[in-house]
């Protein structure tokens, strides 16, 4: 099985639309311009009144931004590309078509970018720049439809019955899902050049991370999701080969769950692959009997001696810190247990090496929700353990302040240390929230990131939803920090 933490976040699309091959270019373009010297990107100065609290009040005001009166419909690739100029531009991304002309005059990077994508495909150009954002909910109010099915069905499609670019047959599904619960989940695939994309349609809001088991064994690919007290499965004998990393997200709001699988070859899949056992059904969960494996990351008992538990020595006890997910598969049983309970711990696993802080002078992590976890002891061994060292700082990404994990301890540690610095950064803060908002950016790393002295030795290590790291490495490659100066944890 697949550890779920150390799944990345891969997204998914459906089983239905045809591929639609967007060339492969360089984004931002050579004159764009988001383009500048250094390699990152700059935002384009914006009109006043075109904020992004600006557009959140626009989205809020009841106006309709699509055009279509309320109306969700159908687009063909014929009625997607006749929608390419600036007052009339609709994009498609993930199989999901926006008019985006609305937003034109808010978007930080300018109309331009936006424009690169006009009455096309502009997936792949978005997951080159913007992967990380939260597209769905920002433009919500600006969603037009979805692109139209078109499956190739073969002439003998009647006799081999197989899983092509579109809905498996209606006799396929199995009849569990008449069954009495929950309304019946259905998925749908969609491919680019690179990327194959499965998208889960749960009906259900109250879908996490936690509820999801995805497995990949040679060719057979399966993913269970947890609904109430149903086990949802999708098991499919790939038509072709994938790479080993792929990613899952979720979009809590509406229940749905995207799995990005990499192509090994960049070729068109005639079908996502055949379906094998228990393909596309809705089961009790006792009757699924799936061994789930998670990888925690052992951490200290606290950062500062006033929050320390009495007098349990690290030599005796590994001390964790989990996140309950209530929907979840394995954290609600884990929770469940009581003192004298058993569980099966495994031996360590990782790659970091102690020799990596030897004369460090500044250190630097970059933690997104539960990747805070491997912070907490590489934090209380460069502050105890590291005679070089002159300054560490920890800059915390969130969605709210309640999701701040040891917030109190480690505001403690900023004042009683006075070589730590904490920057918090929420995705969805508060009207009154005055720290920093966002998400991972260059401009929020070329402050960050300023070192002590100019030739200081720097470590930076980061952890946090593949997507997170993805992006910061590669931000990180951009300020040309070199390899040997960044470590990567795996959530």
């Amino acid at each position: 099985m697949l550890p779920l933490p150390a799944m990345d976040s891969r997204q998914g699309a459906g089983q239905g639309s045809r591929m639609l091959n967007v060339p492969s270019q360089s984004f931002p373009g050579p004159r764009s311009q988001q383009r500048v010297a250094s390699g990152g990107r700059s935002k384009v100065p914006l009109k006043q009144g075109r904020s992004l609290m600006d557009w959140i009040r626009l989205t809020k005001s009841g106006k309709d931004l699509t055009g279509l009166k309320g109306r969700l419909i159908e687009v063909t690739e014929e009625e997607l590309k006749k929608h390419n100029k600036k007052d009339d531009c609709w994009i498609c991304i993930r199989g999901f078509v926006y008019n985006v002309s609305p937003y034109m005059e808010y978007h930080p990077g300018g109309e331009e970018e936006l424009m690169r994508a006009a009455g096309s495909d502009g997936t792949d150009l978005f997951d080159q720049v913007h992967r990380w954002v939260n597209y769905e909910s920002m433009l919500k109010e600006c969603l037009v439809g979805r692109m139209a099915i078109k499956p190739a069905l073969p002439k003998d499609y009647r006799e081999e019955k197989k899983v092509l670019n579109g809905m498996l047959p209606k006799s396929q599904v199995t009849d569990t899902l008449a069954r009495e619960g929950p309304s019946s989940p259905s998925y749908d695939w969609f491919q680019t050049d690179s990327l194959v994309t499965i998208v889960v349609y749960t009906k259900q809001k109250d879908i996490n991370l936690g509820s999801i088991t995805v497995d990949h064994q040679g060719d057979s690919f399966r993913v269970e999701t947890i609904i109430k007290d149903y086990s949802y499965l999708i098991h499919i004998g790939l038509s072709h080969e994938i790479q080993e990393d792929f990613s899952v997200q979720v979009v809590e709001n509406v229940g749905k769950i995207e799995i990005v699988l990499k192509k090994k070859e960049s070729t068109t899949w005639k079908s996502l692959g055949c379906p094998l056992e228990n393909h596309n059904s809705l089961l009790p969960k006792k009757d699924t009997g799936t061994e789930i494996v998670k990888p925690y990351t052992p951490v200290s008992d606290s950062l500062v001696p006033e929050f320390k538990e009495p007098v349990f020595p690290n030599s005796k006890y590994i001390y964790f810190l989990v996140k309950i997910y209530p929907a979840g598969l394995f954290t609600p049983e884990l929770d469940l247990l009581q003192i004298g309970d058993y569980v099966s711990v495994s031996n360590p696993e990782g790659s970091f090496k102690i020799s990596q802080f030897q004369e460090m002078e500044d250190l630097f992590l970059l933690a997104a929700g539960t990747g805070f976890t491997p912070m907490v002891k590489v934090l209380h061994y460069a502050l105890t353990g590291i005679p070089s060292l002159r300054k560490v700082k920890l800059m915390f990404f969130n969605k709210t302040e309640d999701d701040i994990i040891w917030r109190s301890q480690l505001e403690k540690l900023a004042l009683k240390d006075k070589r730590f610095d904490v920057e918090f950064v929420l995705s969805a803060p508060p009207s009154e929230w005055s720290g920093k908002q966002g998400y991972i950016s260059p401009a929020l790393l070329s402050e960050f990131l300023k070192k002590s002295l100019e030739k200081s030795k720097v470590l930076i290590c980061i952890c946090g939803p593949t997507p997170f790291t993805e992006q910061g490495m590669k931000l990180l490659h951009d300020l040309n920090f070199s390899k040997d100066e960044i470590h990567s944890f795996t959530a």
